[in-house]
This record gives C-alpha cells, structure tokens and sequence, in this order.
C-alpha cells in the first residue's frame, strides 16, 4: 500500500484529522461518539501503518471502540474511496501472518457448569438484589452470565491471560457478562473496594478471554432469535451496562421478543451501526436507555437521532425519572419511566 497516499487520504477527507505521534498516528473527533464538549477535541488515533504486513488500526480513548481499518471502516466513517479501499485489501491480505487482528468468528465456548458454593449463592444474591430479580444459576448461565470464572476456564480449558494471582480474585470476587462473540468478559467487582488485587480494584474489569484485537463485538447481549419472516418491527434495546439491560429485559419488558444489549460505555452510534449491518433491514425500532449525565444528554441523543434518521428506523429514549437513580440498573420500585421518540 502506498502508504503516504492512505496518509494524504485520512488527512484530506477527515475535517478534524492532524497528524500526531511523529507521524505514526492520525488524530481527529471520534466517529462512533460524540467526543468532547469542544470541536477540537480529538479521542480517535488511526495508525499509519510502517510495514507492509502492520495494519492500519484505530482505537477511541473516550468511548473505547477500537479494531482494523478496512474497506467496510472506510463506508461507516464515509469516506470510501475506490483506489484506497482496493489498496487497503491487498494490504490486509498481507497482514494475516498474525491473524489475531483479523479474527471476526464467534468463539465456542461452554458456560454450562456453575460450581455451587457459599461463593457462589452470595454472587447469586448480589445480582438478584442489585436489580431485584429472582433469577436462578440455570438462568443466569442462560442469558450468558458467569458467577465464577474459574468453572469458565477449567470446563473450556482456557489458558490463563493474567496473572494467576489476579484470576484467583477475579474468581473469588467477581461475577462476568459474556461478550457477543464469546471472546470477552465484562466482569463487576462484588465486594467492596480494597479487597482485591489493587491492579483490579475496579468496579468493571474487561477481560480477554481469547487473543483477538478488534472489540467491536465486546459488548454483552442477551441470546435471542429473531424471527425475520414475521411482519413485526424488530425491537432493539440498548443500555450502557449489563445489569441495565438485564432489568430493562426482566422488570420492564417482561421478556418481551427483542434484541437486548449494553454498550459498556458510551458508543451508541456502534453499537446501532452494528445491529443495522447484522439484521440488513430498516424496519427496526432502537430503544436507547442512557444514563442520567452527560453521557446521555439530549443533545447527544440528539446527534445519534441524526445518524438514525436516514436509515429510515425509529428511535426512542428512556430515562428513568426516579428521583435519585441515575439509570435503569435498579429494581422495579426504583424506576419512572419516560418515552421520547426522537425519529
């Protein structure tokens, strides 16, 4: 690839884009959020790529989403151009010695065995207290919620990619949500702080739970089946954390057919992106459930409406109006809703 035209390309096609990191990298807004408050903030680095078999990647410090540049980047960023997506091909073709980068299937993996202890039931109380549920462990392996991790790695045989040390509190102290493609764990720490490992003592941990870079399918969804021979919209509901959309499915929507999925962050323009590419229709309603901060301001509920509008789906808000709740990932009694169709 003639690496200085690709340069030139991002340059002159993307308005915020400068050149940053002696060269090496690409700063400009975000495609996937809002960035910052500010036009010349600038989260989102693309790599130049410095040898024919290196990919180009890019990587958002604000809202996280990361992965390979390539043809199909250049039609969501809209700025597709034929001679550079040709380019971008070949060179990609080149760079699967380490195909990690490229890796796009859906994992194997087996969430059958939940290891029953008073480790266990006190996680188990954790979940169904923190959203006030009644969820079973069958039914928590079911919606692809893992109470402890060591029964995920010793049942699929997984090499460890931490310190044993690490996993050890990570087993004792945190229960995880399975990624779409089964390759992540979006794991909630359930003690309180100062307990575990202080690398770890955070209130989410994302762990890796095979070797792929890109995470564009990281965030956790609850299984379904769409029916797509059935007449009906297809509903889409989207919330920032897992246990917002595990109350969203269970207290507010009973269960009801749909789509229910957590960003684990703030890209909601991805994630919808995402969803319109797999279900290839724009007969969709997209339900957004952001927090109550700025994360979820109307004006940016405003800015992914835009994004919506063409696709020709429906878009819809909810905020939960409960004085002193700040999203849906509570019980029932804690929840006011309020609906605002925004396309």
């Amino acid at each position: 690839m003639d690496v200085e035209r690709y340069r030139d390309f991002l340059l002159s096609s993307i308005p915020t884009a400068k050149l940053v990191s002696g060269g090496t990298h690409i700063a400009c807004r975000c495609f996937y959020c809002p960035d910052g408050r500010s036009y010349n903030s600038k989260h989102f680095y693309i790599s130049i790529p410095r040898s024919n078999d290196e990919p180009s990647m890019y990587y958002c410090h604000k809202c996280h989403a990361s992965g390979i540049v390539t043809y199909k980047t250049l039609i969501d960023w809209n700025i597709f151009n034929d001679e550079i997506a040709d380019q971008l091909i070949e060179h990609n073709k080149n760079c699967n010695y380490d195909n990690r980068y490229f890796r796009q299937e859906i994992y194997q993996i087996d969430n059958s065995i939940t290891t029953d202890s008073d480790t266990t039931q006190m996680k188990l109380k954790y979940f169904n207290d923190r959203i006030g549920t009644n969820f079973t462990l069958d039914e928590l392996r079911d919606i692809k919620v893992v109470l402890n991790v060591g029964d995920l790695f010793k049942t699929n045989q997984l090499q460890l990619t931490r310190d044993i040390r690490v996993v050890q509190d990570l087993d004792r102290y945190f229960l995880g949500f399975i990624s779409i493609d089964n390759a992540f764990l979006n794991m909630r720490r359930v003690v309180d702080e100062g307990i575990v490992y202080k690398g770890i003592d955070k209130r989410y941990i994302n762990y890796k739970i095979y070797d792929k870079y890109d995470s564009s399918e990281r965030f956790y969804t609850i299984p379904t089946l769409i029916d797509m021979n059935i007449p009906q919209r297809i509903q889409v509901h989207i919330a920032e954390g897992p246990f917002d959309i595990v109350s969203i499915y269970e207290n507010l929507r009973h269960r009801e057919p749909g789509v229910y999925s957590s960003i684990a962050g703030s890209n909601y323009k991805g994630q919808i992106q995402y969803f319109l590419q797999l279900l290839s229709t724009p007969y969709i309603d997209f339900h957004i459930y952001p927090d109550n901060d700025e994360s979820g301001s109307n004006d940016k509920m405003k800015w992914i409406a835009d994004f919506v509008k063409p696709t020709g789906c429906r878009m819809f808000v909810h905020r939960n109006l409960y004085e002193g709740e700040k999203d849906f990932g509570v019980p029932s009694s804690r929840i006011q809703e309020a609906t605002m169709q925004f396309v």
